[in-house]
């Protein structure tokens, strides 16, 4: 009974959420890294980086290629990747910046500290030649073997959105009505693959061709909002319901649930958000799975 599946995961998250779960992590491998650090990139950068399309996560700049015995190739584009930089008051690049400026900040900071938006640019590892192959860390992978179930539910999914595998970040691009995702062999396990894509294929019944939940919402899309948090738990909430249908939920609610943490902290931490974001995913799953709402 598809109610009874929703039901029964709603209940193992909301108890997840009241006594503490474990930390969330991503399910693959390949998080944008710099390749002279060894450091992995973080925030918008991730954004930037991950939906590259490149095969290595692994990034430099144009001198550190040169510095590894490399050479960025001619007619490469590079990717900027931003940072802040610390002033104190006396700087005079930020002198005449008002003390009413918002990227004033006292947290761990001398007191009158301001920071700067900074970029530079970097170069995937593909675009340049001549860098030892033993300077380039290879990718860990592992053999994929598909799950019936849950393929069965992918291909059967009415107007589907295009499904492309590149880069090393999931997303799903209203605009282009696309799910991107990592290879599957880069997942650490099958049932995560599914699990993730499970995610991005309930955003995708959000748009205007599908249930319509984005405009109707309001949702703008914009990373940190209310609106993208709520929709972020929604997809999340998807993405456990159709695991229960394909039979994995086992593997991956609890990881479900920590994601849904860390929205829900985003959003004070209001357990009511989670009982209304899982009403808008059984909407979303039974749109997937092909059903009316609410059916059997």
């Amino acid at each position: 009974m598809a109610t009874t599946v929703y039901d029964v995961i709603t209940d193992r998250i909301l108890e997840q959420l009241e006594r503490g779960v474990v930390p969330w992590h991503r399910p693959w491998h390949g998080t944008p890294t710099s390749l002279t650090t060894g450091k992995e990139y973080r925030g918008i950068n991730l954004i930037l980086l991950g939906s590259s399309g490149y095969s290595t996560p692994y990034w430099l700049t144009y001198r550190q290629a040169q510095k590894l015995g490399g050479q960025v190739r001619k007619g490469e584009h590079s990717t900027p990747v931003v940072f802040w930089k610390w002033f104190e008051d006396e700087d005079p690049d930020t002198a005449h910046r008002p003390d009413t400026d918002p990227l004033v900040t006292k947290n761990g900071k001398p007191k009158g500290a301001r920071a700067m938006l900074r970029y530079y640019r970097v170069f995937n590892a593909d675009q340049c030649d001549g860098i030892p192959s033993d300077k380039v860390p290879a990718i860990q992978t592992r053999e994929f073997t598909p799950i019936d179930a849950a393929e069965a539910i992918v291909e059967a999914m009415p107007q589907p959105p295009r499904i492309n595998h590149y880069g090393t970040r999931a997303c799903y691009n209203p605009h282009t009505d696309e799910v991107a995702m990592p290879r599957p062999d880069l997942f650490t396990g099958d049932a995560e693959y599914y699990s993730t894509l499970f995610h991005e294929l309930t955003h995708s019944t959000g748009h205007d061709s599908r249930l319509g939940r984005h405009a109707k919402e309001h949702c703008t899309h914009h990373f940190g909002t209310n609106d993208y948090s709520k929709e972020e738990l929604v997809a999340e909430f998807g993405a456990a319901f159709l695991c229960g249908h394909a039979g994995i939920e086992q593997r991956t609610v609890d990881n479900s649930a920590s994601y849904i943490a860390s929205w829900l902290r985003r959003l004070r931490n209001d357990k009511r958000l989670a009982v209304y974001a899982a009403a808008q995913a059984q909407k979303a799953a039974d749109f997937v799975l092909g059903r009316k709402f609410g059916e059997d």
